[in-house]
């Protein structure tokens, strides 16, 4: 009789130890039965009902940037115990479905979508023929491929949203979301993010030490164009401070990079400030119609050009910026940016003191046509208005085909270079004048 007991208490043991297996290794995040309301989610472009189970999502235009947010409850957002997330789909259209698939933490980290092992022009993009449904999943502790690369491409501890960015610009999508888990075990040890540098969510507070809020110039208060000003936490306002202004890349989505083409996106001007020292100003592109934002391509940019140069001139007199230590940084977009827009004509040139990231007065090469977005017309024209202004760009080196805007979050070799030459040169810049002051005494 004992025997049998202990047996019976082994086989026990063993089945709660498999139950509790199985429940460790699935979570599901989303549901959609009958009581499941179609307002937890945000949609752009799309709308939402819930049949037989499943979320019935339909495009309300032809458009790249259609998607559905799945927003994590404080609770659920640490998923780091798992090593995947996953989303069952099925294109209910009558043409191909693109989508794209993304967990996001937001602070800095770019996010990690599913994407084409191959890699190449197809990776981040996932394609359902009409009628077809399968699995995506989504390696939560992926990492940027590059060998300085210290954390991963979003925190697994905190998964603040999930996103299904879905079509392209020739038809509405139209598909069902059956359901969103988290599965599978971790296998590696976790990292240690605290490594990356944690950019504060944009409020609408008024301008503060350390606050990243959004603001409107003077103006422009029947618009909707606004931009993001960042004060260093040891902001005074007697005091006197550098200025980085940021322009972001388009709207792109494309392996690691959840790039919503937004001021608010930019991580570039914050990641080389750490939050001290430096005003940062990220800044937007505006419509032809010179009333919202433009995500993708130019947009009006002599009404960008004129902006910005209000933006400068008021975040000196208003914030203690040096309007003679103003640089310029940009990503994708706003790398082409630096001469496209910055050097668009002298008023503008006449605002930087450096660049960070490219060379926008190197000549351009009859081999690239006209360019992105015709940028390569009067490239060296503008190149002209440089006038020796010192540029540097150290590689970020995060892998190949990594082409994302987080890469001063970590303080890589590439970090390290690019904020030693800033430093270095607002110490000469600051020499010169402590000179210039002593002779004028």
């Amino acid at each position: 009789m004992h025997a049998c007991s202990e047996t019976f208490c082994r086989l026990l043991v063993a089945f709660v130890s498999v139950v509790t297996s199985v429940t460790a290794e699935t979570a599901e995040l989303y549901e959609f039965g009958r009581t499941f309301d179609p307002a937890q989610v945000t949609l752009l472009a799309t709308t939402a009902t819930v049949a037989n189970g499943a979320l019935e999502i339909k495009g309300t235009r032809p458009a790249s940037e259609g998607s559905v947010v799945f927003p994590l409850v404080e609770t659920e957002r640490d998923l780091s115990r798992f090593r995947f997330v996953e989303a069952d789909l099925e294109n209910t259209g009558d043409q191909p479905l693109r989508f794209t698939f993304w967990a996001l933490s937001g602070h800095g980290w770019g996010g990690v979508s599913t994407f084409t092992p191959e890699g190449g022009p197809a990776a981040g993009r996932e394609t359902l023929a009409p009628g077809q449904r399968g699995t995506f999943k989504i390696d939560l502790h992926t990492r940027y491929p590059g060998q300085d690369v210290y954390t991963p491409a979003t925190n697994p501890a905190s998964i603040r949203w999930l996103e299904l960015v879905v079509g392209d610009n020739r038809f509405p999508p139209s598909l069902r979301i059956w359901g969103l888990r988290a599965t599978g075990d971790r296998t590696a040890p976790l990292p240690d993010v605290s490594r990356r540098v944690r950019v504060p969510d944009v409020s609408r507070e008024l301008p503060g030490p350390g606050r990243r809020v959004y603001q409107q110039l003077p103006g422009w208060e029947t618009t909707r164009v606004t931009h993001v000003l960042t004060l260093p936490r040891e902001w005074q306002s007697t005091g006197r401070y550098p200025v980085i202004v940021e322009y972001t890349g388009n709207v792109f989505y494309h392996k690691f990079c959840h790039s919503t083409g937004l001021t608010e996106q930019g991580n570039l001007a914050y990641g080389l400030a750490r939050g001290e020292k430096f005003i940062c100003l990220n800044l937007p592109f505006i419509s032809a119609d010179g009333q919202n934002e433009q995500r993708d391509g130019w947009g009006d940019i002599e009404r960008t050009a004129d902006y910005c140069v209000e933006a400068v001139r008021f975040v000196c007199e208003r914030y203690g910026g040096d309007p003679g230590a103003v640089f310029f940084v940009g990503f994708s977009r706003g790398e082409y940016a630096a001469n496209v827009l910055a050097l668009r004509n002298d008023r503008i040139a006449a605002l930087w003191l450096a660049f960070v990231g490219t060379n926008p007065g190197r000549p351009w090469r009859s081999a690239d046509g006209a360019g992105w977005k015709q940028a390569g017309i009067g490239w060296d024209e503008r190149a002209i208005r440089l006038q020796g202004r010192p540029w540097f760009a150290a590689p970020p080196n995060l892998g190949a085909g990594v082409h994302v805007d987080v890469e001063y979050l970590e303080d890589r070799p590439s970090t390290v270079a690019t904020r030693t030459w800033m430093d270095e040169l607002l110490s000469q810049r600051s020499g010169r004048e402590t000179v210039r002051a002593h002779a004028d005494h």
